[in-house]
């Protein structure tokens, strides 16, 4: 075998952890055999304590190893991101619950009494956790009903982002490409709760509305010359937008265009500007 493969197949299957527990298990066996020699006699709480360390370390062990030499090929059965991370999830919480399973039953508890036990723990949690619950039923959703995807842009409530990660209780949300840590964790729950606005993956619907104090006489010609220079600002004549509304008793200049989402700031701000310049007369400002 290669060196340098062999030294990513030890790397991968060892880590502090891993060596650290060896090392206890170990130790703890020698001890367990000196005294089954009646070489060193240990008070029998003691013994049991540490056979019960034993069954919950070896169990662990076992469990952790298994997980780190198959997790990568249950990744690699799925394609889509939002799939490789849920039943790799799922898979690493079966093993893991296996694992905790086997320690109660051979720590003396019977099949009905574990039955009791979980069920007394997941009453509890349930009524103290309620938030992180939903927020893990919200992953769940999230992954199998796929309403976005990761690299979309989505917007819900006052949070607008690329999709970066979707976790188990909170989705990942990077607002500007320019600041990588520029992000936001949204709890799960919220998909729940409110609306999601899908946005694209490449280009962005964008409206932005002005008040006005009354209507243009020559509103025909500057909205032309509005969407000439906007058209200018975007490279582009396609997509563009812009008319005059009423909503709620009150005038309102309306301009929709579609770019691209790493333009998006420096385009909405010379929209503005560009409108403001060209309807500055007619324009409502509010007075303190």
């Amino acid at each position: 075998m290669d060196k340098s493969k062999f030294k990513g197949i030890r790397l991968r299957f060892l880590s502090v952890s891993v060596v650290v527990t060896l090392l206890i298990l170990i130790a703890i066996q020698v001890v367990l055999y000196l005294q089954s020699k009646e070489i060193i006699l240990l008070p029998p709480i003691i013994s049991r304590a540490m056979s019960s360390i034993t069954i919950i370390s070896l169990t662990l062990f076992i469990s952790t190893f298994i997980l780190r030499i198959s997790i990568n090929r249950v990744y690699r059965i799925f394609e889509e991101p939002e799939e490789k991370i849920f039943y790799t999830k799922i898979y690493s919480w079966t093993v893991y619950s296996v694992a905790i399973f086997i320690i109660l039953f051979h720590l003396g508890l019977s099949l009905g009494n574990i039955t009791i036990f979980i069920g007394l723990i997941a009453t509890g949690l349930a009524f103290a956790v309620r938030d992180v619950l939903l927020s893990f039923f919200g992953w769940i959703i999230l992954l199998k009903k796929n309403p976005f995807r990761i690299g979309d842009y989505i917007r819900i409530g006052d949070d607008e982002g690329k999709v970066l990660h979707i976790g188990t209780f909170y989705v990942l949300l990077d607002k500007t490409e320019e600041f990588p840590e520029d992000f936001t964790r949204v709890p799960n729950r919220l998909f729940l709760e409110k609306s999601i606005n899908i946005l694209g993956r490449t280009t962005f619907h964008e409206k932005i509305s002005f008040q006005l104090v009354e209507i243009p006489s020559t509103k025909i010609e500057l909205i032309d010359l509005l969407k000439d220079e906007i058209s200018m600002a975007l490279n582009s004549k396609e997509h563009i937008s812009i008319s005059i509304d009423l909503r709620n008793e009150k005038l309102y200049i309306i301009v929709e265009y579609l770019v691209n989402h790493e333009q998006k700031q420096s385009i909405r701000s010379q929209v503005i500007d560009l409108t403001y310049s060209r309807f500055k007369e007619f324009i409502f400002i509010p007075r303190s």
